[in-house]
């Protein structure tokens, strides 16, 4: 409207701590859209959102904040609105672990964006079920469908999507013992996303190398991989793949016969995921029990 005057961002941090300071506002006026009859500002709201929700971990915002949009999408019978919902939801599910809810949600989307004719929107419902089957723990669906995210990427012309689902692919090959594919894939994937300036999945396609090598006995090259991982995390603030990395670099350490140094950075990977109250402070606590020596 005429008389608002759009804020504007000098830095990434800048930007990310006005989301802190105004998420119970932006929260609220999803929840206020919805009961006002404002389809439109209930789900999109949350579709422009997920990405700071995702660097923060707030799981339960995101979640909530999908459900009230893809609520509002259906009494309105808002068929792309429902179909953005379900995807959102979804992906808010698979990051709080809850696999197989995420994989029903993203399958949904995908028929319903397939009815619609959105060849991007079933394009990203491919590629988020690749990366939900990767979780899920089911490699071959994970394969299956990145392949096939990945076709469509390229046939689309879309970079951004092409580095996700090339580094996805890598990701399901190292976990299958597929190692020469998997860095085969993942430095493919590093070259598409610098080029298309991706700097989140970069961090992740850096700790997933970091992964191979250390799954390699290449104990220094994996080391390598997850200090420019870490690198990557700080300078965009992905404080949650900032604890995954640390984790990941305990591991090799204690693998390199250092448990001084792996202790510390499973302390900081810890601090980060006890700050959120993300689920996986639990596994750190575990690797930092397990590595303290028993008493005789």
């Amino acid at each position: 409207a005429a008389p608002c005057r759009p804020l504007s961002f000098t830095t990434h941090d800048q930007a990310l701590d006005w989301c802190e300071t105004e998420r119970p506002n932006l929260v609220g006026a999803v929840q206020q859209a919805a009961a006002s009859g404002l389809t439109g500002i209930a789900w999109r709201l949350p579709a422009v959102l997920w990405g700071f929700f995702y660097l923060r971990s707030h799981l339960g915002d995101w979640a909530n904040t999908s459900r009230t949009g893809l609520s509002a999408a259906r009494a309105a019978h808002d068929r792309p609105g429902e179909a953005r919902a379900l995807g959102d939801l979804a992906a808010a599910l698979r990051s709080a672990g809850r696999f197989d809810e995420a994989i029903d949600h993203y399958h949904r989307a995908m028929t319903i964006y397939r009815e619609l004719g959105d060849a991007e929107g079933r394009l990203r419902a491919v590629g988020n079920l690749g990366d939900a089957y990767l979780h899920a723990g089911q490699f071959a669906k994970a394969v299956e469908y990145s392949r096939r995210g990945l076709a469509l990427d390229r046939k689309l012309g879309d970079i951004w999507g092409e580095g996700i689902a090339l580094s996805n692919l890598g990701d399901a090959y190292q976990r299958l013992g597929r190692y020469d594919d998997a860095v085969r894939c993942l430095e493919q994937a590093l070259t598409v996303l610098r080029t298309g300036g991706n700097r989140w999945v970069e961090g992740v396609a850096l700790d997933v190398l970091g992964t191979v090598h250390h799954r390699l006995g290449a104990h220094d090259r994996a080391v390598d991989h997850y200090d420019q991982a870490l690198a990557t995390h700080r300078d965009i603030g992905n404080r949650w793949g900032e604890g995954h990395t640390l984790g990941h670099l305990g591991d090799v350490q204690l693998a390199a016969g250092d448990p001084e140094a792996a202790d510390g950075s499973w302390r900081q990977a810890l601090a980060i995921f006890a700050e959120f109250d993300h689920p996986d402070a639990e596994k750190i606590k575990e690797k930092l029990d397990s590595s303290r020596p028993t008493a005789r």
